[in-house]
C-alpha cells in the first residue's frame, strides 16, 4: 500500500495544477468544480448518500457522486473541500485498482487494514488542501497579510487570527483549513495553531 509523504503530495498538487489549473482561478481562489470538469469528471448529486458518505468516487467511470443536500449548498467551504478530497482520491488512490476485475477490487478493498485506510484518508485530505491552497500563492498571501497587520498590533496571536480570516476569504476555504495549511507549510507552529483554536475556535 503506497503512502505519501507531505513532500510527495505537494509535488503531485503542484504538477496537477500546473497542467490543469490554468484559467481556473478567481484571484487566488481555485474554481474546483471547473477544475474537475476540465479534467473530464462530472459531479452528480445523489439523494440520501450522506447516510453512507458525503461523496463517493467509483473505481471506474468519470463521475463524482455527492450527497444532494451538500450539492445544493455548493457555495459552502465544506462542499469545496469535499470535491477537492474526492479529486485527491482520483489522483492518488484510483490507480491502485487499474487492471483489476470487479471481484479483485472488492477483495482488495475488504483487505485494507484500518490503519492503512486512515493513512489513505489523511493523504487525501492533505492533497485536497494543497490543491485548494496552492503552495506558492498561499505562502505569498500569508506573508503579505502578516506584514500588513504587524503595523496594527504586535500581539502574534491577534496577527495570526487576522491573517487566517483573510486567507479563508481569499481562498474560499474554512478558517480551520487555512490554519491547517499554514501549519503544514510551517508558516505557524503547533503552539500557534493551538492558540488560534483556543481564542478563535478555528
Amino acid at each position: 500500500m503506497k503512502h505519501y509523504t507531505n513532500g510527495e503530495l505537494e509535488a503531485i498538487a503542484a504538477d496537477f495544477l500546473a497542467r490543469h489549473g490554468s484559467g481556473k482561478y478567481d484571484g487566488v481562489s481555485l474554481r474546483i468544480e471547473a477544475l474537475i470538469e476540465g479534467f473530464g469528471f462530472y459531479i452528480w448529486s445523489v439523494p440520501g448518500l450522506k447516510e453512507k458518505a458525503e461523496a463517493y468516487v467509483p473505481v471506474r467511470g468519470n463521475k463524482i457522486y455527492v450527497d444532494e443536500d451538500q450539492y445544493q449548498s455548493a457555495t459552502t467551504f465544506r462542499f469545496r473541500f469535499t470535491l477537492a478530497e474526492e479529486l485527491a482520491h482520483i489522483l492518488i488512490h484510483r490507480p491502485l485498482f487499474d487492471g483489476m476485475s470487479t471481484a479483485e477490487i472488492i477483495k482488495f478493498q475488504k483487505a485494507i487494514p484500518d490503519a492503512d485506510y486512515l493513512r489513505m484518508e489523511r493523504n487525501a485530505k492533505y492533497l485536497a488542501g494543497a490543491l485548494l491552497m496552492k503552495k506558492t500563492l498561499f505562502e505569498r498571501q500569508f506573508n503579505l497579510l502578516w506584514q500588513r497587520q504587524r503595523s496594527n498590533t504586535q500581539v502574534p496571536v491577534f496577527i495570526l487570527r487576522y491573517v487566517i480570516r483573510r486567507l479563508s476569504l481569499a481562498f474560499f476555504v474554512s478558517c480551520h483549513s487555512a490554519s491547517i495549511r499554514s501549519l503544514h507549510l510551517r508558516l505557524i507552529s503547533q503552539t500557534q495553531f493551538n492558540e488560534l483554536a483556543e481564542i478563535a475556535g478555528f
